[in-house]
C-alpha cells in the first residue's frame, strides 16, 4: 500500500516521497504486517486552522477522517488530503511542514506515534 510521506534531508529541509508498507494475503483479503505504536490520538481542526513550519514530536501515521488539509513542504510543494486518506510524517527535525485547513468542514483525524519504521520503505 503506497503513502504520501513527508521526510527530511540532511539539511532539515523538508519534502514529499512515496512509501509503501507491504501487504500480504489473497486476492480477497490483504493486510499489512502488525505494526508497533507508541500512541495514538484523534483530533479536531476548524476550517482556517493553520500551523506554520513546524516538526511532529514523533515518526508519525495520520489517517483523515472528515474535512481537507493541505501540507506544505520547505520547497513550497503543497499536498492535499481529503476523507480517507493517509500519509506518513517523518520529519522530526529540521524545518518541518505547514498545515492548513481548508473547506468548510472540519477535520477529524487520527494520529498514531509508531517507534520505527516498521515495514514501511
Amino acid at each position: 500500500m503506497k503513502f504520501v510521506n513527508i521526510d527530511v534531508d540532511e539539511q532539515g529541509h523538508s519534502f514529499f516521497k512515496e512509501i509503501d508498507l507491504p501487504q500480504y494475503g489473497t486476492a480477497q483479503r490483504v493486510s499489512s504486517k502488525n505494526q508497533n505504536v507508541l500512541y495514538w490520538k484523534m483530533g479536531l481542526a476548524k476550517p482556517g486552522h493553520k500551523v506554520d513550519f513546524a516538526t511532529v514530536p514523533d515518526l508519525m501515521f495520520m489517517s483523515v477522517f472528515s474535512g481537507q488539509i493541505n501540507f506544505t513542504v520547505s520547497n513550497g510543494d503543497t499536498r492535499h488530503f481529503v476523507r480517507g486518506d493517509m500519509l506518513t510524517l517523518w520529519d522530526t527535525r529540521g524545518q518541518g511542514h505547514k498545515i492548513e485547513v481548508v473547506g468548510e468542514e472540519p477535520c477529524h483525524f487520527l494520529m498514531v506515534a509508531l517507534p520505527d519504521k516498521g515495514e514501511f520503505s
